[in-house]
């Protein structure tokens, strides 16, 4: 008998950035375990796991985000990522961009618990593969890991680095069961996707032309709730368990001037009221997505004058992976959450 894989998975905590992180986190903790999840799942981006006061950023490329963090350098808050590496079940991370302001990936990743910074593991029958996207090209072309900041002073960027999309390869070709690819930058590419989309979706085609295992790839970054098919495959950006970062030109009093004090980059976001994340089932049949709904904090974005994408809450939603096909799609992008609402189908689990 089928066994459905279960997780929950949270994206973009910014730790730093949140006076109210470590309540977010129990908040997911205790959803995780009232679902009695398989595994959880962090998307990258949880905190800080140094103190925030060396860079590698060149000052003129410096964002405003790192230079109140480096005047106001904090003790990282490692007593809640503590909590959440010490959950009863599996625990996996993927690497974010953030947490290599201040610091190596060797750092971060001895912070998570990770060996490598990507990997596989296995679940009822599914094979789930962390990736790694924060890779800068240098001057002379040559793919450099984000490190202390440095990656601030160039736009080329970024990237899967070209041993990990071979291991990638390899990987795919190593079984039949469906697969689950999960990464902090998108994959299916955009304006802030991996720069090396192209590919990586050749890969994907590869292997799907042998097992039609690829089915899902999920990432965090943008503070969205968005869902792209691209070539069969969805592509599901997981909204910040936090805020929708907006930046200086939206500047905001969003809680007492007290704690913005204290925690300064609180103004250029736009904080949730309550947690996001998502409890996502997987089967042979379909996918099904728990998510949450929320508000702003005040003043909304739409107050202050942002007309970007934005949404406080993470959309439920069911899929038959049957009706993947049918979906509408576009060559380079693919179709957006919205486009996709009216053509879900139901299904029992």
């Amino acid at each position: 008998m089928e066994q459905p894989v279960r997780f929950a998975v949270m994206a973009d905590l910014h730790m730093d950035i949140m006076h109210d992180g470590a309540q977010r986190v129990n908040a997911f903790l205790e959803a995780a375990r009232a679902a009695d999840v398989d595994f959880i799942l962090s998307l990258g981006d949880f905190l800080y796991p140094v103190r925030t006061f060396q860079s590698l950023c060149p000052p003129e490329d410096l964002p405003v985000n790192l230079r109140l963090a480096m005047e106001r350098p904090r003790e990282p808050q490692l007593d809640v990522l503590r909590q959440f590496n010490r959950f009863e079940k599996p625990v996996y991370h993927v690497l974010g961009n953030h947490e290599m302001d201040f610091c190596t990936k060797r750092t971060v990743m001895d912070a998570y618990g990770i060996s490598r910074s990507h990997y596989a593991w296995h679940v009822n029958g599914w094979h789930f593969i962390a990736l790694d996207s924060s890779f800068y090209r240098d001057e002379n072309g040559v793919l450099r890991d984000y490190d202390r900041g440095v990656y601030f002073g160039t736009k080329d960027l970024p990237y899967l680095s070209g041993d990990q999309l071979d291991w990638l390869e390899r990987e795919l070709a190593s079984g039949d069961e469906p697969v689950v690819i999960c990464s902090h930058q998108p994959l299916c590419g955009g304006k802030r996707g991996i720069k090396n989309a192209g590919t990586f979706r050749e890969i994907l085609r590869k292997a799907n032309s042998r097992h039609g295992n690829v089915r899902l790839c999920l990432n965090g970054h943008l503070h969205i709730d968005d869902l792209r098919c691209v070539e069969d495959v969805l592509y599901y950006t997981v909204n910040s368990i936090s805020n929708l970062w907006m930046g200086q030109p939206y500047s905001a009093l969003h809680y007492s001037r007290g704690l913005h004090e204290q925690y300064p980059n609180l103004a250029f976001v736009a904080p949730y009221q309550v947690p996001l994340f998502a409890i996502i089932t997987l089967t042979r049949g379909g996918i099904s997505v728990t998510g949450r709904t929320g508000r702003f904090v005040p003043p909304t974005p739409q107050q202050l004058g942002w007309t970007g994408p934005s949404s406080p809450s993470i959309d439920s939603w069911n899929l038959r992976w049957s009706d993947v096909p049918s979906l509408p799609r576009n060559a380079s992008e693919g179709r957006s959450l919205s486009a996709l609402c009216s053509l879900r189908r139901s299904f029992t689990l």
